[in-house]
């Protein structure tokens, strides 16, 4: 069942942990330490810093690690998905005080873990108490914290799958929240400025639009009204390249693409994923990674059985691949 959490944001909140009465134990990296440390002189009982999020370490953490209270994870999403599969394993409180706004990892249930090398959610675990410090966040790189309109800018495509599948496969379609996560759709473009400059105002819109769709999809029990078919790039372009990108700038390449195959409003969604700051020409990729990823599209979403979405409506022969390209300057 969805919880609502406690969100207590403004300037240089986490000084509430402090407060904390117990043991606690802290789980962070050493770059969102450190800029911690450079605001408050707080030490817990016991810091520990994530290596990685396999899943095999995370199950000896939670047998090798001190006993404790409370867990706060500070730092990102590996940061704040450590601390919940602790809490989770330990019935024990957890304050999440995220540093980066870039995903929805401080506000969902579900732990995001590495089996194989292969993503798996694993745990049931809604955070209750966040910590939103505008001070530590804004000590970020831009980039970064304006990566997080990406899961919302993806309300956009993904509402044109979803439909589009309950039309042609009768899979459940609820308007209502649909609804919903167009009003979210909205409301990021009416501050799309504050998201691109990273003000106060644009940190607490990214944490809420958070909030509300995580809400609503707990609610239907599917992501369908943020996850289509611009997810499916993102995950696609993994998978043949192997390496890690930033989340935003793959979700925002989909939205640019599969836009334009939707025929959904291109021009619009291009303008509100640059007005946000995405990066979706995807920097850190080549011209020929993407092009192999719009190529291959509908045969990894089929060998992975993912949802129906306008991939397997509409093909994107040569043309139509090489025009994208161009309209990206790729």
């Amino acid at each position: 069942m969805y919880i609502a959490p406690k969100i207590i944001s403004g300037a240089n909140t986490a000084t509430l942990l402090k407060d904390l009465k117990g043991a606690v134990l802290v789980v962070s990296m050493e770059i969102p330490w450190n800029l911690f440390r450079e605001e408050h002189d707080w030490q817990p009982d016991h810091i520990h810093m994530v290596e990685d999020m396999d899943l095999a370490t995370l199950e000896r953490l939670n047998k090798t690690l001190p006993p404790c209270d409370i867990v706060v994870g500070l730092g990102g999403g590996s940061c704040c998905d450590s601390a919940k599969y602790l809490a989770w394993k330990r019935q024990c409180r957890m304050i999440l005080v995220p540093t980066i706004v870039s995903v929805d990892a401080p506000l969902t249930n579900m732990i995001a873990v590495r089996v194989d090398k292969t993503v798996q959610y694993v745990g049931d675990i809604y955070p209750e108490e966040l910590i939103i410090d505008h001070t530590l966040i804004q000590k970020a790189p831009k980039e970064l914290n304006r990566a997080g309109a990406c899961d919302i800018a993806s309300i956009h495509t993904a509402l044109y799958d979803w439909k589009l599948a309950h039309d042609a496969t009768g899979e459940a379609y609820h308007p209502d929240v649909a609804e919903l996560a167009a009003q979210c759709l909205a409301e990021l473009d009416r501050n799309a400025a504050e998201v691109y400059d990273v003000t106060p105002k644009g940190i607490d819109t990214i944490v809420d639009l958070f909030r509300r769709e995580v809400e609503f999809c707990a609610r239907i029990g599917t992501s369908r009204p943020e996850e289509g078919s611009e997810h499916l790039v993102a995950y696609n372009l993994e998978h043949i390249t192997r390496r890690h990108f930033l989340h935003g700038d793959l979700v925002g390449l989909g939205v640019f693409t599969m836009a334009r195959l939707q025929n959904n409003s291109p021009d619009w969604a291009a303008d509100l994923i640059g007005r946000c700051g995405l990066r979706y020409t995807v920097p850190d990729a080549s011209p020929q990674e993407i092009r192999q990823c719009l190529r291959t599209l509908r045969a990894f979403k089929e060998h992975a059985g993912l949802f129906y979405s306008i991939v397997d409506e509409r093909d994107m022969d040569e043309a139509f691949i090489e025009d994208t390209l161009t309209a990206l300057g790729r």
